[in-house]
């Protein structure tokens, strides 16, 4: 599915449940809000069967410089804190985990986004349990390359989603599913980015901190 202007969450085909019937759901709601500060609605989706898939969705009431500036200095989310990570793993990956132990079924983390004042970051699934176990990677990358994708701060993003993936990759990637290593990588290989000075998406390729050109996908569970 190639991207367009009207975004990237309009072109997700799955069915979201408000009230997911799953154990613990409002305990772990409650800890996330506590974990990251802010507005926190978890909902369930329809896109693969025999298991609970969550869409998780974190408001927050800052804008992205600012949370950026939060996670740099540890204050927000504990999702960049080596020492939080080497001991317990990311505080979503502690929550999840404790969601996961109240339940007989299988449940996923579909999809993370987060919604700033000024932008939205999602954040989709490439295999299992692949967004709590990445997503302090994924943060660290943003640190990192904010500076060089927004030409300077000169340029305003205000949507970011992760990963987006190479045509010939995407045809390939029910067998690549089963080697979690190749997938990995693809979460730090290319973003698309929605401008407000350009009129459809963008490719930022992490590895040449550039803008590249080319037909790549969004992964459409």
């Amino acid at each position: 599915m190639t991207m367009q202007r009207n975004g990237f969450k309009k072109n997700l085909n799955i069915r979201l449940d408000e009230n997911p019937p799953i154990n613990g759901l409002d305990n772990f709601k409650r800890n996330l809000e506590k974990d990251f500060y802010s507005k926190v609605l978890v909902r369930s989706c329809s896109c693969t069967d025999g298991g609970g898939n969550l869409v998780i969705s974190v408001e927050c009431p800052l804008v992205l410089g600012e949370l950026l500036f939060h996670l740099e200095k540890g204050n927000w989310g504990n999702e960049v804190s080596k020492e939080n990570i080497g001991r317990n793993g990311s505080s979503l990956a502690h929550r999840i985990s404790e969601l996961r132990m109240e339940n007989e079924i299988a449940i996923e983390i579909e999809e993370l986004n987060f919604q700033l004042k000024d932008s939205t970051l999602v954040i989709k699934r490439i295999f299992p349990q692949s967004i709590e176990k990445e997503l302090h990677q994924i943060l660290e990358a943003l640190i990192k390359h904010y500076i060089h994708f927004t030409k300077g701060l000169n340029k305003a993003v205000y949507e970011i989603f992760i990963p987006v993936f190479e045509e010939e990759f995407t045809k390939k990637l029910p067998k690549a599913d089963t080697d979690p290593e190749i997938l990995r990588q693809t979460y730090l290989r290319y973003w698309g980015l929605y401008f407000d000075s350009e009129e459809d998406a963008v490719i930022y390729d992490l590895s040449r901190r550039s803008f590249i050109s080319g037909d790549l996908h969004m992964l459409n569970h």
